[in-house]
């Protein structure tokens, strides 16, 4: 998701009091929901590092939250099935189909074919991008909050705080995530990186104050939860060893939020005598493809580890491809999401402005 606040708009038509009540509630039962999307995936990766023992109800949930992590992937690709979005698909087909699928065919060849160092290189290229990608989002979430709790877009310098923090998320989530796979040459810089991180990270929190402090008078207090909530988002990476804490704490959180974000994008935007049933349609097209698609990401790198795969070359050299292309498949989701919720283009304007007009639109406006 794109940083939405450089183009809010806001329509000025007056209208009844009920429906600006009712906008007002779906606003704050969707804010609490992207709050709980991030507090629980957060506070239950975080606990269960420090568990000894890890029982199986607890096993289960984690594998609950893993698949819907991984599957909020593909719930990018409900943009394919809406007849509603397809007019901004054919005016940007580069961006939507042409350069979607050189990621997916040519990641794919590329693991497949390439060499461990490569592979090595892609991932850590792939990793920075994923986490700058979570920092985007954020910026996207705290517009969102801005715009309903303030009716005014978030101001310059909390913008500048955020993506400070996503730096800094950035530069842990080498040593985190690459330190397996990267070749020794890199893995002293990599340390590094992970220090200049958390020192950087101290100085944004810094920073963060002196921004909060300067324009308290101007927040409220659901807007500060949410500004403080994303300042810290990446805190995890430099306070534990533990992947639970250092990265599956806040890459659920980033899934779930996404998934709440397209739920409500499916099932919004129908008018009519038909728009229930068109509604229900959409959702369970999106249902269909985090489950169906969703199987297939969270199964794909579990498949090359089997024994009758590895003693197969042709097998080998398949799921390879198959891995690589889910790789390609993400970034491509990244690439698509940050044209999808572009919304300085009038024609995503439009499209994400109607389904999330009780966001949008002033309460006191129709």
């Amino acid at each position: 998701m794109k940083d939405l606040s450089s183009t809010y708009h806001l329509e000025t038509k007056r209208t009844e009091a009920a429906p600006g009540v009712r906008r007002d509630v779906a606003g704050q039962r969707f804010l609490l929901a992207l709050l709980l999307s991030t507090w629980i995936p957060m506070l239950f990766f975080i606990s269960i590092a420090h568990l000894e023992t890890t029982y199986f109800s607890i096993r289960g949930m984690k594998s609950i939250f893993l698949f819907l992590g991984t599957a909020h992937v593909p719930a990018t690709f409900f943009f394919y099935t809406d007849r509603n979005f397809s007019h901004i698909i054919g005016r940007h087909k580069a961006r939507y189909i042409y350069f979607p699928l050189a990621l997916t065919v040519g990641t794919g060849i590329l693991f497949a074919f390439s060499s461990f160092t490569t592979q090595a290189y892609l991932l850590l290229f792939y990793w920075a991008w994923q986490a700058f990608h979570y920092g985007r989002q954020n910026l996207g979430i705290y517009a969102f909050a801005s715009i309903a709790q303030a009716s005014s877009a978030p101001l310059k310098l909390e913008k500048v705080a955020i993506d400070l923090t996503t730096l800094c998320g950035i530069l842990g989530t080498f040593r985190i995530m690459g330190m397996d796979v990267a070749p020794e040459y890199l893995r002293g810089a990599m340390n590094y990186l992970y220090q200049f991180g958390k020192f950087g990270y101290v100085a944004a929190i810094l920073f963060s104050l002196y921004v909060y402090a300067r324009n308290f008078q101007r927040t409220t207090l659901l807007k500060s939860v949410f500004f403080w909530t994303l300042i810290l988002f990446f805190l995890p990476i430099y306070l534990s060893n533990d992947i639970n804490v250092t990265f599956l704490s806040y890459a659920i959180a980033h899934g779930l939020q996404y998934i709440i974000f397209m739920g409500i994008v499916s099932l919004s935007g129908e008018q009519g005598e038909r728009a229930r049933a068109l509604r229900y349609r959409s959702a369970l097209k999106l249902m269909g493809l985090l489950i169906l698609v969703g199987l297939l990401f969270f199964h794909a790198e579990t498949l090359r580890s089997f024994d009758v795969v590895k003693n197969n070359q042709l097998l080998v050299r398949s799921f390879d491809f198959l891995f690589g292309a889910v790789l390609g498949a993400t970034m491509a989701h990244f690439v698509i999401d940050a044209g999808a919720w572009r919304l300085s283009q009038l024609p995503q304007r439009e499209y994400m402005t109607k389904r999330f007009g009780f966001i949008f639109k002033p309460k006191d406006s129709a």
